[in-house]
């Protein structure tokens, strides 16, 4: 295994950055010395309470979420930002993790970010574990909130990269030598967010105190019972989150994410940006959800409502032969029951902006509304949703279908359908939706989608960007992401040159932890030309990702 030798995120909090390489003596005369400068209760509360707004940067910033959700195709664009259209591409390409690359941030801002979290929080708590108590004269003694909010973070940040790396460290204020600490897959590093949810549930049911407004996004304030709803609830997201293909998802402990989620929360979790500016937004809620020159929905989100027959024209075509189409669907969400007008949550827009030579299956007549009261008037002053009580119910009616029980999940898809689509009910867990000829969702092969598919398609309509990358997480443990897609992003390539390891990456054609080939059940029983066609290409595919890695084997062996 190798070890830590440099990380920009690993020096002391206080000073923000490392200054040279573990294994040389460099002393910098302008750092403060650590011992005096961590000797104040109010620097190490500051310390610690300021971390979390990593984590908020992280999740809700410019990066990595805008490059999820276009990898989900849960939005479309062809814009280079935030690298979007890299991560669009079709077919998909392998992600680029050489350190020049232009939007090296994709990997470096959660990388690095996370670890000054952590860096912070194990600074903080080492004070704490020499003595200090975080106490104003004649207060209250404030220790046990910082240790608990601080272990919130770091369950927080360890859960972020379990999510997104499949290698990282585990730094925390158990480890005594951070130079020696080695790389660790993203199950251990999961289960290390897994042990801080169950220390904050702990310490937030035995403490009496308050978290202040302003440590979480400016939001209310929060009591311990609040406190271990979050971590719950949390809990509950991030274990549905980690896994990378349909197996792993499968293999997820469902009855500890139905017993985190069937509870719900009590109030929304959400940041509140004001007048002035902070730092609670969220771009996914802005520029690559309801901006009309940045985004559209992608019709792999919404298409699956069309009773036109378009949709399956659309995503059974060639990248170059997938053209904007206008949506014929009873689904009250995406229309008012007229093609080219707008619905509960989807806004009809016509012609995008984006470029015709960087690929025109980018292009849609639909984006997304929702969110609009943010931009326009008042210029993103208002609430940012991330945590909801229709989220948890979505994941425990997922836990409940996959432990045999389907019922719950009938319950939820029904009552989104039928309140907010105006759509038929499900008479029955089994069989297709219904609606006959108009039924939602369709299936690629023009087919009536059945109830597992209807719950996908009602999460996706129903919770479009409130979490970071909750459609990427989602379509990757589903086995839906575009075939190719990178399932996971390497350790930032600078990174790995500091450590003298190879830069590596994943995704593309042939790559390592590329999005395989879905075979679906309707494919499979599909006995069309085009059906066929279709099998016929997947097996080809098949066979020549089969080839270059016996190519592959072959050239090492020589």
């Amino acid at each position: 295994m190798k070890t830590l030798r440099y990380n920009v995120a690993m020096g002391l909090a206080v000073a923000v950055a490392v200054a040279a390489c573990a294994d040389l003596e460099v002393v910098n005369q302008n750092d403060p010395d650590r011992e005096r400068a961590l000797a104040a209760a109010d620097d190490v509360q500051s310390l610690i309470s300021g971390a979390y707004q990593n984590w908020w940067a992280v999740s809700h910033h410019s990066y990595p979420g805008s490059a999820l959700s276009v990898g989900a195709d849960a939005h479309s664009s062809s814009w280079g930002n935030w690298a979007m259209r890299d991560t669009g591409w079709e077919p998909r390409k392998a992600y680029n993790n050489d350190p020049s690359y232009s939007y090296n941030n994709l990997t470096e801002t959660p990388w690095v970010l996370s670890y000054r979290a952590l860096a912070a929080v194990r600074d903080g708590f080492l004070a704490i574990d020499g003595g200090l108590r975080i106490q104003e004269e004649g207060g209250p003694d404030n220790t046990d909130r910082a240790l608990a909010f601080g272990k919130l973070i770091q369950a927080m940040s360890f859960a972020n990269l379990a999510l997104l790396f499949d290698r990282a460290f585990i730094i925390d204020e158990t480890v005594e030598d951070v130079a020696g600490v080695e790389l660790v897959d993203y199950n251990a590093i999961w289960a290390a967010a897994e042990a801080k949810f169950g220390e904050v549930i702990q310490l937030a049911g035995t403490g009496a105190f308050t978290i202040p407004s302003e440590w979480v996004g400016y939001n209310g304030t929060w009591d311990g019972a609040y406190m271990a709803e979050i971590a719950r609830a949390y809990r509950a997201r991030y274990r549905s989150q980690v896994a990378r293909t349909a197996a792993e998802r499968d293999a997820v402990d469902w009855n500890a994410v139905l017993q985190d989620a069937s509870p719900g929360i009590s109030r929304t979790y959400a940041g509140n940006y004001v007048a002035g500016g902070n730092w609670a937004w969220a771009r996914s809620k802005l520029h690559t959800a309801t901006w009309s020159g940045w985004a559209r929905m992608d019709y792999r989100t919404i298409g699956p409502a069309d009773a036109s027959g378009q949709w399956e024209r659309w995503i059974n075509a060639p990248p170059e032969g997938k053209t904007p189409f206008d949506i014929d669907t009873d689904d009250r969400r995406i229309t008012d029951g007229t093609p080219n007008t707008n619905g509960l949550y989807i806004r009809y827009l016509g012609n995008s902006p984006f470029p015709a030579d960087r690929g025109i299956y980018h292009y849609s007549n639909y984006i997304d509304r929702r969110w609009d009261h943010l931009r326009v008037p008042v210029s993103f002053i208002g609430q940012y949703p991330d945590m909801t009580a229709k989220e948890l119910e979505f994941l425990a009616a997922e836990a409940s279908y996959r432990l045999g029980d389907p019922g719950p999940m009938m319950t939820t898809v029904n009552k989104y359908r039928t309140e907010n689509g105006e759509l038929p009910p499900f008479a029955s867990a089994s069989g297709p939706a219904p609606g006959g000829d108009r039924c939602v969702p369709q299936m690629p092969n023009g087919s009536c989608g059945d109830l597992w598919e209807a719950f996908k398609y009602e999460k996706r309509i129903e919770l479009f960007h409130y979490g970071m990358g909750t459609e990427y997480f989602d379509d990757r443990g589903w086995g839906d992401l575009v075939v190719d897609t990178w399932e996971q992003l390497p350790i930032p390539g600078s990174e790995l040159e500091l450590l003298l390891l190879e830069v590596y990456s994943f995704g593309g054609p042939g790559g390592s932890s590329s999005a395989p080939y879905a075979v679906t059940k309707e494919l499979l029983n599909d006995q069309s030309p085009d059906a066929i066609k279709a099998k016929l290409e997947v097996l080809e595919a098949l066979r020549a990702r089969t080839m270059e890695k016996v190519d592959d084997y072959s050239v090492v062996r020589r």
